[in-house]
Parts: C-alpha cells; sequence; structure tokens
C-alpha cells in the first residue's frame, strides 16, 4: 500500500510554489476559463482585479473557497505575515484542503497579489491593452488612498 503523502505549509514552501506556479502562467492568457479564488487582506480595491481578470476570462470570487478553483491568489498582507510568524487561518484551511484523500486541490495554483499584478501589467503592455492599464492604475491607487477619519 502507498505511503499517503502529507502536505506541510511552511513560509518557505509557500513562496517556493508560487515561484514555480507563477512560471506557469506566464504564456499570453493563463488565465483564461478559471476560478480565481482571493484570499483576505488585500489593501486595495479588489473589484478592479476582478474586472481585470473577468476581461480575460475568469470568474473571480472571495469566498466558496470550493475544489473548482484553478488560482488561488494570496494577498501580499497573508504572505507577509507569515514570513513574520503569523499565521492565517486560511493557510490551516489551505493546508487541510491539500491533505484531503485524492484532493483536487493539489492542482491548483498558488500565486501572490505582487505576481498577479505583475502578470497584468505586463500583459496589458504586451497587448496594448489601455482598459487593462487603468483597472491596474485604480487598483493600485486604491491602495494608497487611507481612510480619513471622520469628525463629529
Amino acid at each position: 500500500m502507498a505511503k499517503k503523502e502529507f502536505i506541510k505549509i511552511t513560509p518557505e514552501s509557500l513562496n517556493m510554489t508560487m515561484v514555480l506556479n507563477y512560471a506557469c502562467i506566464t504564456e499570453m492568457n493563463g488565465f483564461y476559463s478559471s476560478e480565481v479564488f482571493f484570499t483576505d487582506g488585500f489593501k486595495g480595491d479588489t473589484s478592479y482585479l476582478f474586472q481585470a481578470l473577468g476581461n480575460l476570462g475568469s470568474y473571480v470570487r472571495e469566498k466558496d473557497f470550493g475544489s473548482d478553483i484553478n488560482f488561488c491568489c494570496l494577498s501580499n498582507a497573508l504572505i507577509s505575515d507569515f514570513n513574520s510568524g503569523t499565521r492565517s487561518v486560511f493557510l490551516d484551511v489551505l493546508e487541510n484542503a491539500f491533505n484531503q484523500n485524492n484532493s483536487p486541490y493539489r492542482k491548483m495554483k498558488l500565486i501572490s497579489e505582487e505576481e498577479l499584478i505583475w502578470y497584468l501589467e505586463n500583459r496589458a503592455s504586451t497587448t496594448e491593452d489601455d482598459q487593462l492599464k487603468q483597472l491596474i492604475l485604480k487598483y493600485k491607487n486604491s491602495k494608497k488612498q487611507t481612510v480619513q477619519p471622520q469628525l463629529f
């Protein structure tokens, strides 16, 4: 009988997996007809990224982490916190999903918010897609905006 593989997510393994998975999507439209899941922790308005990926033929969501997910986009904050020693509850969910018997989650690709932005920027410049460029710019600007406290 074959020995069951057990996956343990560490900061090093997570970073290595994202690098390897990113290499697989650098073709022109790696997100076409894909289900993309966004974790918590994005600092900007993710609706711009949702629209950008939707324009490339993807379906994006932040809830219902199902087995039909093709890509899981991890926020920079989640990765940074994990590298600093704070493990997100989502990483426990992900690890449990990977360790299910015959897990369909093992086919899912993990990428970071930073890698997603880089991919979208390169695609926009290669295809001269002004709408995609505007969506990326709006997302980046939304990250810079801070919520001002209301004075009563």
